[in-house]
C-alpha cells in the first residue's frame, strides 16, 4: 500500500525546516486537536484498506519525522499491527519526508538505506531522499522503494529533468539489484509527480503490466489508469494518478514465491471523498483548502496491490 498522506506535522517548531505554518501560531493554526485528528484518519485508512487485517507493508508520502510516525503506529488502531518504522530526515526544505511500515510479525527486514539526489546544475534544490528497504516476507526477499519525487513547481516540462534524475537514481540501484539476482522481487511505490506516460517513467523503463512480464523489466501497475476517468489525484476535474506501484517481471510472472496483481487499485472510498462545486463530480477530501482547514483526509487516495502466493 502507498498513502500520500498530505503534510503529516506535529505541532512544534523545527527551527532547521520551514514547517512554521504547521505550528499553533503558524499560518494554519496546527493544533493538537488537528493533529490527533489527522493520525485517527490516516489510521483508518490503512485499517481500511486492510479490510480483514491491517496491511503488512505501507509506504507513506509527506510526513515530518519519526515522532509522528510513532505516534501513528502506537497510539491509534495500528497499535495492534506491531508496525517497524523505516524513516530518516531528509534535506527537503518543508521537512517532509518519504517512509516505510512493516508488520513485524510477516516480513523482516534486512537492509534499509537512503538513496540522496544531487542536482550540482542547481544546488539550491532540497528534495525527498529515495527509501530502499530490502526484507523477508515469508521465506521470499523482496526489494521495497518509496518514492516521492521533486515537484512540477515551475512548470511540469521545465521541472521534468529533477524528476528523470530521481528515476535516474532509482534504476541504476534496480539494475545493481538484478545484476545480482536477475529474477529479484522489486516494488517501487510513491508520489512520482506524473503520470505512467512520463519521461521519468521512460527513464525508468516501466511498460504496462498488461503485457508479458520478463523478470529484468519494470511494470506500471497503474498504466490501465491512463484510459480512465478516475485515478488517486484530481486536479481541476481532471482524474489522474501521480502515484505508483511499479513491479518486477518477477512479480508477475510466476518466478517468485509471490504473485502480484496486474493492476493497483486505487482505494476510493466514499468517506475519503467530497463534492467538487467547481468542476462537478467528487473529489479527495483534504486537510487543507489552501489556507482554510478541512478536516478531511489528504488530497491522494490510496493505492495498493495484493500479493499471494
Amino acid at each position: 500500500m502507498f498513502y500520500n498522506v498530505e503534510n503529516l506535522f506535529d505541532t512544534a517548531d523545527d527551527p532547521s525546516t520551514a514547517d512554521d505554518e504547521f505550528t499553533p501560531r503558524g499560518k494554519k493554526h496546527w493544533t493538537k486537536a488537528k493533529y490527533t485528528d489527522k493520525l485517527l484518519k490516516i489510521a483508518e485508512v490503512i485499517d481500511s484498506v486492510g479490510d480483514k487485517e491491517l496491511p503488512c507493508i505501507v509506504g507513506l508520502a509527506e510526513v515530518e519525522n519519526r515522532w509522528v510516525l510513532e505516534d501513528l503506529t502506537q497510539k491509534t488502531a495500528l497499535a495492534d499491527g506491531n508496525y517497524g518504522i523505516v524513516h530518516q530526515d531528509s534535506p527537503d526544505r518543508r521537512g517532509i519526508d518519504v517512509a516505510l511500515l512493516y508488520r513485524k510479525d510477516c516480513f523482516e527486514l534486512l537492509e534499509a538505506d537512503f538513496l540522496r539526489l544531487s542536482f550540482p546544475e542547481d544546488t539550491t534544490i532540497r528534495t525527498r531522499d529515495i527509501l530502499y528497504a530490502s526484507g523477508v516476507l515469508d521465506s521470499d526477499t523482496l526489494h521495497f522503494f518509496v518514492c516521492h519525487f521533486p515537484s512540477m513547481i515551475g512548470g511540469e516540462k521545465q521541472s521534468e529533468w529533477r524528476r528523470e534524475r530521481a528515476a535516474s537514481t532509482v534504476r541504476h540501484k534496480v539494475d545493481s539489484l538484478l545484476a545480482v539476482q536477475s529474477r529479484a522481487g522489486i516494488v517501487i511505490m510513491g508520489d512520482l509527480n506524473g503520470k505512467a506516460n512520463t519521461p521519468a517513467q521512460k527513464v525508468l523503463g516501466t511498460k504496462s503490466s498488461d503485457k508479458k512480464p520478463r523478470c529484468k523489466d519494470l511494470y506500471n501497475t497503474g498504466y490501465y489508469l491512463l484510459k480512465k476517468n478516475y485515478g488517486s489525484y484530481r486536479y481541476k476535474g481532471n482524474w489522474q494518478t501521480i502515484d505508483h506501484l511499479i513491479l518486477s517481471g518477477a512479480l508477475l510472472d510466476g518466478h517468485s514465491v509471490w504473485k502480484a496483481d496486474r493492476r493497483l487499485t486505487v482505494f476510493s472510498a466514499s468517506f475519503l471523498l467530497e463534492e467538487d462545486k467547481t468542476y462537478f463530480g467528487y473529489k479527495p477530501c483534504p486537510t487543507y483548502r489552501g489556507p482554510r482547514y478541512v478536516g478531511g483526509y489528504s488530497d491522494h487516495l490510496p493505492i495498493y496491490i495484493d500479493l499471494k502466493k
